[in-house]
């Protein structure tokens, strides 16, 4: 994972490619890769094992945090709407399907699987598309209608499709073991490395501040504070057996997920502080996941 974040500042630094190619290479993500990779998550979640305390505890956690994120980038560091709700999704939005999932696997076992695949159905459904249907209508600028609006934001966002036809298909209980599930399953794998290839291409053309207090702030907020409340509802509030507490926390404690950028070059928001926050976030959440295990393994 961070070795398509290198590789793509280098060929950033070395001029192989440049800004403009970044953002193709965010483009087919977003239309081709991503809605392949949330229409296979959603059809293929076992909801009917999902704990739904659990998934309250952990959406909770992230609202809050999220809530807070955007109202320090946008009332206090003066940040557009677009960067500071996107801001507020990397501080909340873990970097679980290709990070965390694969590390709960080897220190809690095949099990722990369940409670890292609820958290990514349920981010991807509430998080991601409640983020893209907002800056969606946003670039709406008020004309028409909303209920038109918010319609047609259904059918011509790529996204937003996959995850209602990925939530039809579950519910319809139709299979994907056939060619629909080999299609989804072949284009949603290149979605993670062609995106963090294009992160690197991104930063190579910044000057990279982590001083930065608006991304010191929003890292903090998310490897600190959304563990520390997640641990709160799942230990004290809710009570929950550990299966779902360790795995919880674990995926709290993650780095922020490389889709706000994608989704942040598409709509046009600002990218420094918010690729500088996925970066910082990934390098120190060797620390967050590390300590994390070590208490709940």
């Amino acid at each position: 994972m961070f070795a398509a974040v290198v590789l793509g500042y280098g060929f950033g630094w070395l001029k192989l490619f440049d800004k403009d190619e970044a953002n193709v290479i965010n483009k087919t993500v977003f239309y081709v890769f991503l809605p392949a990779l949330l229409f296979k998550l959603v059809a293929q979640a076992p909801f009917e094992k999902f704990d739904y305390l659990y998934v309250v505890g952990y959406s909770l956690s992230e609202a809050l945090v999220y809530g807070l994120t955007f109202f320090l980038a946008y009332k206090v560091f003066n940040r557009c709407i677009k960067e500071s709700l996107l801001l507020g999704m990397a501080a909340a939005f873990c970097n679980h399907t290709f990070f965390i999932l694969p590390i709960a696997e080897v220190l809690y076992g095949h099990e722990a699987t369940l409670p890292v695949v609820s958290v990514i159905v349920v981010d991807n459904l509430i998080v991601l598309g409640g983020t893209v249907l907002a800056l969606e209508l946003m670039t709406k600028n008020g004309q028409g209608s909303p209920f038109h609006n918010l319609c047609a934001t259904f059918y011509t966002n790529p996204n937003i499709m996959a995850l209602a036809l990925g939530l039809a298909v579950n519910l319809c209980g139709i299979s994907t073991n056939n060619g629909i599930g080999v299609y989804a399953d072949f284009l949603g794998s290149a979605a993670a490395p062609a995106s963090l290839f294009a992160l690197g291409l991104v930063l190579s053309t910044q000057r990279v501040g982590f001083a930065s207090p608006l991304v010191l702030s929003a890292s903090a907020l998310k490897l600190v504070v959304v563990p520390a409340i997640a641990w709160v509802l799942f230990a004290i509030a809710f009570a929950l057996p550990q299966f779902w507490i360790g795995p919880g926390v674990l995926v709290a404690a993650g780095p922020s997920g490389v889709l706000a950028f994608v989704i942040g070059v598409q709509y046009k928001a600002p990218e420094e502080f918010l690729s500088q926050v996925i970066l910082v976030t990934t390098f120190l959440s060797v620390i967050t996941v590390t300590a994390v295990a070590a208490i709940t393994v």
